[in-house]
């Protein structure tokens, strides 16, 4: 009998490497398929006991999630399903919001430059940072532990979805670069296609990072603003409202108050027995170094604006700098260190701290006997002159006081105002009656001389730490970040009055720190009361981990990345530019533009970004069938609990390349033809960029081009070019004869502009 074959050697493949200048086929230029994932039993990653040598510890262990047996679309090649979908002819336009917070003005995306600008409407996203998501959209809780970032030093986008995974090598491509990333060891010991992590999940498409390796700054501060010049009924009035707000605060907030009329007013807290202030002169801007000299909290080494190292109890004292100049120690001993502070020795800010700034439960009693006891500012006023008000300058005093004790956590400084500034830096009016206030035709022959030095002095207190290292971080500042970057304090405005009160030239600062600009006839007045109590208002109970808590957010910083075929273009919105460049950043600028970053300040659930695109892609080199793009939101911030906070969204969507000859000029339609853009019949179908028009979100966002060229343009040529987008987009998308009104037509995805 002949013995049998032994079997054959397995064979391993070896990878060579691309030639230079040859383009591999991506993964992502395959046509979708479909893959069934099972289910498996849930396993916990092992965490090592040790580190390898030049890597850093691992986090806690991450929630693997169990996937359903359902069929799903693998994320690498595919949309995810709930954030676009189609309905027969029709796209799901609005289930976008519910599901990542993002509205777009085309779902579908025409593939070439020229059909992008033949579509008229701007090519943009409308994205919420903050909004409150559905359990089966994002994980339920914040994940604690740092995101996996692509390796790519241009790139350095998040894990998610999208990402092809190689199971058998324990390697991720990022969609955004195709660039191929190791998993940390304590994801590749684990992971599979039956047991994913939550960034993987392909219904997960946003997932929110809780970083552990920030430490917790501790609660917000508030300093109230009180403008003394108001009549005595309205500060009254004002007294019990902002009495009614301290009751919601948390007990651990520290709170401030500063009163401003001629001069600015200091309340000092901490001082038992009776009250006491200490009054500063406002004909001039103070910085922190002068604002310490001037409250007897610098002392010896202290260095006047220098910021405190350390971050006592209760939240008194100021955060510990970034994890890793303490070397070798980890971020919890560090911590522990450096709360200790050195004998005999207190910072100017940790003394303001103590003296000015006290948290909510142990200074009520003493603000409140204050408000109480207000008075209308004592210094005379001729008949012929205005009331000296140091808005200014009182500005100005309540920012450095926040620089100066808690220069990386969030705070909000609210003024109180029932006039124009007339005394001091920022003032838009001479005191005498004799001169009239600014009128739009003065301010457009530039002759308010006055009104250019504030508008001066208030962008100054925006930028005044743009080059301070508190700013620095990790999320890249450069020329242009504002204290909202930076500091993360936030500046309110709420004036009630009859007469201007400066808001022209006070809305730098508000947009740049991400604040909020009420205006109102008067403080006793419902509107005024209602939206005070709504800057502090909380989350429902039954949400998840936020329940009770404030909705309010410092600090913010958003990042757009996107794939190859397109670039962002700008935004517009309370943002302020980063400077931050990048491959992904288009020459075509929108709004603020140049950069693929910035800066938020404070935000809220309500709080909605315009971004706009610019497709690229050449309309020679037409993309693959099956191409797809990639968009990710990347929202750091810090919570109103005091913890840093990384909201990724991703977002994928198709290309359409359209036929020869699509969207040319053609002749004039012969009578009884139908007329251009008629369908020949049932067999032509309109286009899918047509059908994935969301007509909402692009009114939104060419309402927003609109408002900003209002800014540098005249308003008529804003609305001639107005006009023209509407006869364009229409010529493009309807149905007509020429020369026959009767017969125009558009689809119902367009009847907001008909």
């Amino acid at each position: 009998s002949v013995p049998p074959r032994p079997p054959a050697p397995l064979r391993r493949l070896k990878l060579k490497p691309a030639a230079v200048g040859r383009r591999r086929r991506s993964t992502f230029d395959s046509p979708p398929r479909r893959v069934a994932f099972v289910a498996a039993s849930f396993v916990p990653p092992r965490r090592p006991a040790a580190s390898a040598p030049g890597i850093d510890a691992p986090p806690p262990p991450f929630a693997l999630r169990r996937t359903s047996t359902d069929a799903r679309r693998p994320p690498s090649d595919t949309p995810n399903p709930k954030h676009q979908t189609m309905q027969g002819e029709h796209w799901d336009v609005a289930s976008s919001e519910e599901q990542s917070g993002t509205r777009l003005s085309f779902h579908c995306w025409p593939s070439s430059r020229l059909e992008a600008t033949r579509c008229v409407a701007p090519l943009g996203a409308l994205y919420t940072p903050l909004k409150k998501l559905p359990p089966q959209c994002a994980p339920p809780s914040a994940l604690q532990y740092d995101p996996i970032r692509c390796t790519a030093a241009s790139c350095r986008a998040v894990l998610n979805p999208y990402c092809q995974v190689d199971y058998r090598t324990k390697l991720w491509v990022c969609p955004f670069c195709l660039t191929r990333n190791h998993f940390p060891p304590h994801y590749a010991e684990n992971i599979s296609e039956a047991n994913l992590p939550a960034e993987l999940i392909p219904q997960f498409a946003t997932c929110e990072y809780e970083l552990p390796s920030v430490p917790p700054s501790g609660p917000p501060a508030f300093v109230f603003c009180v403008d003394t010049c108001a009549h005595v009924e309205e500060l009254a009035d004002l007294a019990d409202s902002i009495q009614q707000v301290l009751n919601l605060l948390p007990e651990d907030c520290p709170v401030g108050l500063v009163t401003f009329g001629t001069n600015v007013q200091v309340h000092e807290l901490g001082f038992e027995g009776l009250p006491k202030s200490f009054v500063i002169r406002g004909n001039k801007e103070y910085g922190p170094q002068k604002v310490a000299q001037l409250l007897g909290c610098s002392g010896p080494g202290g260095g006047g604006g220098a910021p405190a190292p350390g971050d006592g109890k209760g939240g008194r004292a100021p955060p510990p700098p970034p994890p890793g100049q303490m070397g070798g120690m980890p971020p919890q001993q560090q911590q522990q260190q450096q709360q200790i502070p050195p004998q005999g020795h207190e910072t100017p800010g940790q003394k303001v701290l103590r003296r000015f700034l006290l948290p909510a439960s142990e200074c009520s009693m003493t603000l409140e006997s204050i408000l109480e006891d207000l008075r209308k500012d004592p210094w005379p006023v001729p008949s012929d002159k205005r009331v000296a008000r140091c808005t200014g300058c009182a500005l100005s005093v309540a920012t450095s006081m926040l620089d100066l004790a808690l220069p990386r956590r969030g705070a909000r400084v609210m003024m109180f105002v029932s006039g124009p500034c007339t005394s001091g830096p920022g003032a838009i009016v001479s005191r005498l009656k004799t001169e009239d206030m600014r009128s739009h035709a003065d301010l457009s022959r530039n002759a308010e001389p006055l009104h250019k030095p504030a508008c001066e002095f208030y962008e100054g207190l925006a930028k005044r730490h743009h080059n301070a290292p508190a700013g620095g971080g990790k999320g890249g500042g450069g020329p242009g970040t504002t204290s909202a970057a930076s500091s993360s304090h936030v500046v309110d405005v709420f004036a009630c009055s009859l007469d201007q009160v400066g808001i022209l030239e006070m809305g730098r600062l508000v947009e740049a720190t991400g604040g909020h600009m009420v205006l109102g006839d008067s403080f006793g007045q419902s509107v005024f009361k209602e939206s005070l109590q709504r800057v502090f208002k909380t989350y429902p109970d039954d949400v998840p981990e936020d329940g009770g808590k404030m909705q309010m957010a410092f600090g913010a910083q958003l990042e757009v990345l996107t794939s190859r075929e397109f670039k962002v273009s700008g935004a517009i919105g309370p943002v302020t530019s980063l400077g931050k460049k990048g491959a992904n950043v288009s020459n075509l600028e929108v709004g603020r533009g140049g950069t693929n970053a910035w800066g938020l300040g404070g935000i809220d659930p309500g709080t909605t970004i315009a971004v706009y695109f610019d497709v690229t892609n050449p309309g020679t080199s037409p993309l693959p069938e099956g191409k797809r793009r990639f968009i990710q939101f990347l929202t750091k911030y810090q919570h109103s609990n005091g913890r840093t906070c990384l909201r990724a969204t991703t977002l994928c969507g198709p290309w359409y390349n359209p036929p020869p000859g699509e969207g040319e000029k053609r002749a004039p339609p012969p009578p009884g033809a139908g007329g251009y853009n008629a369908n020949a019949g049932a067999m032509q179908q309109p286009s899918p960029v047509q059908m994935s028009f969301d007509q909402e979100a692009a009114a939104v966002l060419l309402a927003c081009v609109a408002v900003e060229r209002t800014e540098t343009e005249d308003v008529a040529d804003v609305l001639r070019w107005t006009d023209r987008s509407l006869i364009r987009l229409c010529a493009k998308f309807a149905d007509y004869v020429p020369d026959d009104p009767t017969s125009f037509r558009l689809s119902p995805e367009f009847s907001l502009f008909s």
